[in-house]
């Protein structure tokens, strides 16, 4: 009876076609096609559990989404693109003898989005503050600024006309050559991204050692860090 029906209904779509349009349960159709009734609903055995990966079955739903040509099928489904360490040996950023702003890229990571997303970027790092070259601890009482934040890219080099995720840390340490211990950097951004390969490309930077000479300092960005991209698909 299920094979009658549906062999009705693709005669009736092919006979009736052009500007014709067709009402199942209805004999005054709005739409091309035209479903009535309150329970009335549409079986794409496509997109069941057993034929499609990205329905899971259960009693959960799934969104449907149509491409470009109008193509219908479920969404990816939304989680965790990345989560890793990705510094294996600190990156040490040194200050500028004129106070100015000093960086260096930390690490690249890439990622594909199949359709629209939110992402959601999260990182965290841990710094190191010591003296210029790397001898001794800060112990000037002089506050020592540092900054992470990160571009994003095309998976081969970054958009460095807008930064994300800026965040900073300010150190000071007086009379005690001893002080030892990290501190912590860490941020998270949500960016709405069209389909397509992305590469986030965290920076560190160091900001004002040039005061006087034993100012000057360095960061050393690693000994344990995280970053983390989730996707929203829409």
């Amino acid at each position: 009876m299920k094979n009658i029906i549906t062999l009705c209904l693709l005669s009736m779509i092919a006979i009736t076609a052009g500007n014709a349009q067709v009402g199942i349960g209805t004999t005054n159709p709005q739409e091309a096609l035209h479903i009535a009734g309150s329970g009335s609903s549409i079986r794409v055995e496509g997109l069941s559990s057993s034929n499609n990966a990205n329905n899971l079955g259960g009693s959960s739903t799934y969104n449907v989404v149509a491409d470009q040509h109008g193509t219908i099928t479920i969404g990816k489904l939304s989680g965790e693109l990345s989560s890793d360490s990705n510094i294996p040996v600190p990156v040490t950023v040194q200050t500028q003898a004129n106070s100015g702003l000093n960086a260096a890229e930390l690490y690249q990571k890439d990622f594909t989005l199949t359709q629209r997303a939110m992402v959601v970027i999260t990182y965290y790092v841990a710094l190191d503050f010591e003296s210029y070259d790397g001898t001794a601890k800060i112990d000037d009482g002089r506050a020592k600024v540092a900054h992470n934040y990160f571009y994003l890219g095309n998976g081969v080099a970054p958009d460095t006309s807008k930064s994300y995720g800026m965040t900073s840390v300010v150190y000071s340490n007086m009379n005690c050559d001893t002080a030892t211990g990290l501190v912590y950097n860490s941020r998270s951004m949500t960016i709405a991204l069209e389909p397509g390969t992305y590469s986030v490309h965290l920076q560190g930077a160091v900001y004002g050692g040039g005061l006087t000479e034993d100012a000057a300092f360095r960061v050393s960005f690693g000994n344990g860090d995280r970053l983390d991209i989730q996707a929203i698909y829409l």
